[in-house]
């Protein structure tokens, strides 16, 4: 199993450090030459010119993006705090997720929340109008139907979106693949294939006909498919 976290940063601050400083104070010219033994006493304990600067950092950057990727990772598993909702397959599992970060993460998603937004904003409007309609209660949560993802496999694309890790395995790659292709997360596509890439120079790459055969109804499954059809022949044939 590998684990694959996102190029695209979470948190990302530079290290910022203000101009420097100096210390120290300078004395105003004087003509020790013409000046009296009283005016020389006078200005005897004139401080020194501290001519160099003492470089102060002023700032700091911490970052902790380990600990910020496992509580995103929860997110999904308290719906109270997510507002958009997917069912997913035929028994209609459901899998939570935030709009901000879905529509940030993703363009696809951020396009088809909107639509759903439109669509509820309108069904709306029409129950207003029908006075025999009780009033509904108005909700800002999104609910989708996902139909050609099996709800594990979602739940990690869902899990990498937020946080931008998830574990690869020969059972989760086709659906990770699938889902990375439709929704855009071109980092997590070039995860997948390198993995498929990883198990092909092992010569296990058999291990992923079961994943790539639930999604043949995808383009990029089938792609998956006869990537490893064409890798199986040409070991059998050598």
């Amino acid at each position: 199993m590998d684990r694959y976290e996102s190029t695209l940063a979470l948190v990302d601050f530079e290290q910022m450090n203000l101009d420097d400083y100096s210390s120290g104070y300078e004395s105003t010219p004087s003509d020790t030459e013409s000046s009296t033994p009283s005016q020389n006493s006078h200005h005897a304990e004139q401080v020194p010119v501290n001519r160099d600067p003492v470089k102060i950092k002023k700032k700091m950057c911490y970052r902790n993006t380990q600990a910020l990727t496992e509580h995103l990772k929860t997110i999904s598993s308290i719906p109270e705090l997510c507002d958009v909702t997917f069912e997913v397959g035929t028994e209609k599992v459901k899998v939570h997720g935030v709009k901000a970060i879905l529509g940030t993460r993703s363009r696809v998603l951020y396009n088809l929340i909107l639509k759903k937004q439109k669509e509820a904003e309108f069904q709306s409007n029409v129950d207003k109008k029908d006075k025999k309609k009780k009033k509904a209660v108005k909700s800002n949560k999104v609910t989708i139907i996902v139909k050609k993802y099996e709800p594990e496999d979602f739940r990690k694309i869902i899990q990498f979106i937020h946080s931008g890790s998830v574990d690869i395995n020969c059972s989760c790659l086709a659906g990770l693949l699938c889902g990375a292709s439709q929704f855009g997360l071109d980092d997590l596509e070039r995860a997948c294939w390198n993995f498929v890439r990883n198990l092909i120079e092992s010569e296990t790459v058999s291990k992923l006909i079961p994943s790539a055969k639930r999604y043949s109804h995808h383009k990029t499954g089938q792609r998956l498919m006869e990537k490893i059809v064409s890798c199986t022949q040409q070991s059998v044939d050598l």
